[in-house]
């Protein structure tokens, strides 16, 4: 085992020590509180403080006494509550009081404490349980059978959650959650919202195992509310737009395709290799919205179309320039009396800066277009500018020597000589030597705009809906 490996192992045990110190602390805490509320005669708070102390240190013995002690004491307490109401005819009161009893024995059981409940006591439980939970569902059905289905379903949600097999209970629970939720899906379709009707649906099969017809008309709500989207080649003037065009409409195609919407499709447009087609098409929906004279697929219902207007993108040579700074350098001198002293000592040097940049500036306009009533569905004019910048040093030697300043002649002293020693300006002044050096290049800010600018055309076309 290596000396990496065994201090990792070390550092390992060491916290695991601590916390188990930490545990250890802490449970002795909380014991000597019980005790002190045990003695007060308080054996609720007491338990309570059993409870912590175990969960600290699941095996104090001594606390596990403690709330096998008072926690059988309160739990008693809670049985007593219980047979009250029993005695009384309180049977929703009684039911519960009960269930807080059972939980309370759950969670000493976690902690390894057995705390008993008699069985004479279950045996009434379950008496006062059948009494509460039938009325209780004869109430839910007289609400099913008036339509009341909140009501119902309050009622219905208590009863399976307290017996989650009783009778037939979970069959109208899915009645009073999801009928009016079905009924709510059929308005929409006759008030042809398709979209709200296909997620009313939906709803209901992701919650079931099928109800009524809920399959079939979530299938007949999409087929209604789908859009078929054509994409047509964009419109760009130059072969280098014309590329950028097309690779933009491939990614958007993509972007729609990946964000599985199920009410949009891509249909294929198949276009003459014209570039004036888009063009036409362009200025026939945007400006003159006449009938297209561009054939298109028939099962097509919106045309999505593209205009780039301004593309221009470049990566500047790499600029050198030769700069100068002071070599700082400590010395050791021996003075006439022998004593070794350090001195500092300034040195002009040259060192050289760089720098170069690229940037992207991209304009374009789009729309989807409704195909029949050349209503414009999604529109807008997006400009995309990118831009990267590198500046960094180099020094033959190590730059950490280096500080800012200026100087006259590299051979004689001058009163334009500078040296700036502060903190904040050599810090700044070093950090130039550890920059990146190399830019993004204008090709990887194009990636990067298609990548943007596809998404966000894709989300907002995805994001259109005609029921708003």
């Amino acid at each position: 085992m290596n000396r990496f490996s065994c201090k990792k192992k070390l550092a390992g045990i060491m916290i695991l020590v601590s916390v188990l110190l930490a545990g250890g602390c802490a449970s002795k805490k909380y014991m000597n509180k019980a005790l002190e509320l045990e003695e007060a005669g308080l054996f609720t708070e007491a338990a309570d403080f059993y409870f912590r102390a175990l969960q600290s240190k699941r095996d104090n013995i001594d606390a596990k006494v403690g709330l096998k002690r008072t926690g059988q004491l309160v739990l008693n307490q809670k049985t007593d509550q219980f047979m009250s109401f029993y005695r009384n005819d309180q049977y929703k009161d009684a039911v519960y009081a009960f269930l807080e009893a059972t939980a309370y024995q759950g969670r000493a059981k976690v902690l390894g404490v057995d705390l008993n409940i008699s069985e004479s006591t279950g045996v009434y439980f379950k008496e006062v349980k059948e009494i509460f939970l039938n009325e209780q569902y004869g109430k839910a059905v007289t609400f099913l059978e008036a339509e009341n289905f909140s009501e119902a379903l309050t009622l219905l949600t208590e009863i399976l959650k307290i017996e989650p097999g009783y009778r037939d209970a979970s069959q109208h629970w899915v009645t009073a959650r999801y009928e009016p939720v079905y009924r709510q899906g059929q308005a929409y379709l006759k008030n042809d919202r398709f979209r709200s009707a296909y997620y009313a649906f939906e709803e209901i099969l992701a919650g079931t195992d099928g109800y009524k017809s809920a399959a079939e008309l979530k299938d007949y709500a999409r087929e209604k509310a789908l859009i078929r989207i054509g994409v047509l080649s964009y419109y760009a003037s130059g072969l280098t737009q014309k590329n950028v065009a097309e690779e933009l409409k491939s990614q958007i195609i993509a972007g729609i395709t990946k964000q599985q919407s199920p009410f949009y499709e891509i249909v294929e447009v198949t276009q003459p290799d014209r570039t004036d087609n888009a063009l036409l098409l362009f200025k026939e929906i945007f400006i003159d919205k006449k009938s297209s004279s561009i054939s298109l697929p028939s099962n097509v219902d919106a045309v999505l179309s593209c205009k780039i207007n301004d593309y221009r993108s470049g990566t500047s040579s790499l600029k050198m320039k030769k700069r100068k700074a002071w070599l700082k350098t400590t010395v050791n001198l021996i003075d006439e009396n022998g004593i070794e002293e350090k001195v500092i000592e300034y040195k002009k040097v040259y060192y050289y800066e760089y720098s170069q940049n690229s940037y992207l500036n991209m304009n374009l306009s789009y729309s989807l277009v409704d195909v029949d009533s050349k209503k414009i569905m999604v529109s807008d004019l997006i400009q995309k500018q990118l831009k990267d910048e590198v500046k960094y040093a180099s020094y033959e030697g190590d730059y950490r020597d280096l500080i800012p300043g200026t100087w006259y002649s590299i051979s004689s002293s001058s009163d334009q000589d500078k040296r700036y020693e502060d903190k904040t300006s050599v810090d700044k002044f070093q950090a130039l030597f550890v920059q990146r050096k190399k830019v993004v290049s204008d090709f990887d800010l194009k990636k990067q705009a298609m990548s943007e600018l596809s998404d966000e055309i894709a989300q907002k076309v995805i994001a259109y809906n005609p029921e708003i």
